[in-house]
């Protein structure tokens, strides 16, 4: 019998191997052992690797305090750990310690085996959201490494990278409810008032759904379109949502400052993401963005909005708004959905938008949402504004 699978018999005697055994006595037996051996030896890698374990169980169920406690802990013993190494820099991420995480990260590669490239794949998207793109490419790396460089995985750091480039001296500005980067030729009084135009529409929209956002929006502010060409964002788009609300300044023209429509715009979305747990229909996202941001259909151009040789039905407007759109189609598709808005709010009431989407993130169809709310079924609510829109133009 080797010397290491005599440990783990010890280690597993002094646990105990009852499934309901209580974590913490479990835990309390590891730190208890963990004082009386000499790290790196085999004995305080076998604690380690239960350390981690339940460290790791501690991260998925949500508790990432007590999980970075007990994983860097198994770091110390171990630090050869590969596995350990990765959640505990999960952990640190967790938990907000940014500096943490990344003294940790750096670390990887570095001789621990047995790391995760999912845990790694998981830091790479928490760090993308972030908006901290060198980590994030450190983490997309490593699991790029662990993984063989698998395609998938090579692609997706290729577009971290790509992102990074165009990123370069990004500067950031912390608002109440925003987290704003803006490249280094965006000036400092466009930041201050994208950052006024936004606490002020967030204020709006959360009034209007009855809801807020869970965690700061992170708001990318570009001084040209490198950006927006590297992802193929079309030229007659100012800004995008894309987990973060994304902007060209310079689209905008004029004074260099981001246009409060289209940063109110892209909110709405983000809004309408959380606050609909991401179930509303392309023509209510694209319709209520238009409408938060104040903008309204003039009577003269309802019927443009109904040309063409057939009356839009809600499925055909919906694979219309995930294809490609020139800006005329682009025009008079966005005419068509906010107009649709318009006519649920005139017809119902603002506050049915509010419980429209609440229907949504209780995991209601919008179908089912619009009878609950409206009384009628998605597609008798289109026919309803065919014939409201003709009336009106």
């Amino acid at each position: 019998m080797t010397g290491a699978l005599l440990v783990l018999i010890a280690v597993a005697s002094l646990l105990g191997d009852f499934p309901g055994q209580d974590r913490e006595a479990r835990i309390a037996a590891l730190q208890q052992r963990s004082a009386s051996v000499v790290a790196g030896t085999p004995e305080a890698r076998a604690v380690a690797e239960e350390m981690g374990r339940i460290g790791s169980e501690l991260l998925a169920e949500g508790a990432p305090g007590p999980a970075l406690e007990l994983l860097g802990e198994a770091y110390g013993l171990d630090e050869g750990n590969g596995r350990v190494l990765a959640e505990l820099t999960l952990a640190c991420l967790r938990a907000e310690d940014l500096d943490a995480a990344r003294f940790y990260l750096e670390r990887a590669g570095g001789g621990a085996e047995g790391g995760s490239p999912e845990v790694y794949r998981e830091l790479g998207e928490e760090y993308v959201r972030l908006q901290r793109l060198e980590e994030a490419a450190l983490a997309w790396g490593e699991a790029a490494r662990l993984s063989g460089q698998d395609p998938a995985t090579l692609a997706r750091l290729t577009r971290v990278r790509d992102e990074l480039a165009v990123s370069r001296g990004q500067r950031t500005h912390t608002s109440e409810h925003f987290e704003i980067f803006a490249d280094p030729a965006v000036s400092d009084e466009a930041v201050r008032r994208a950052a006024e135009g936004l606490e002020a529409s967030h204020a709006s929209i959360a009034s209007t759904l009855r809801s807020s956002l869970r965690r700061p929006q992170v708001v990318v502010l570009y001084s040209g379109r490198d950006y927006f060409s590297l992802v193929s964002v079309p030229d007659w788009a100012a800004g995008v949502f894309d987990g973060k609300i994304r902007v060209s300044v310079d689209a905008e023209g004029g004074d260099g400052t981001a246009s409060a429509a289209v940063l109110a715009h892209e909110l709405a979305h983000a809004f309408l993401r959380y606050a609909a747990a991401d179930r509303a229909p392309g023509w209510l996202h694209e319709g209520y963005a238009q409408w938060s941001s104040g903008r309204r259909i003039p009577r003269r151009e309802l019927s443009g909005a109904l040309s063409g040789s057939e009356s839009p039905t809600a499925a055909a407007l919906e694979s219309r708004l995930r294809g490609p759109l020139d800006r005329k189609a682009a025009r008079a598709l966005y005419a068509q959905t906010l107009s649709l808005v318009e006519h649920l709010v005139e017809t119902r009431g603002e506050g049915a938008l509010a419980c429209i989407v609440a229907r949504l993130s209780e995991g209601a169809t919008i179908d089912a949402a619009l009878r609950e709310e409206t009384g009628w079924s998605e597609e008798e609510f289109f026919e309803s504004w065919r014939r409201w829109a003709r009336g009106k133009s």
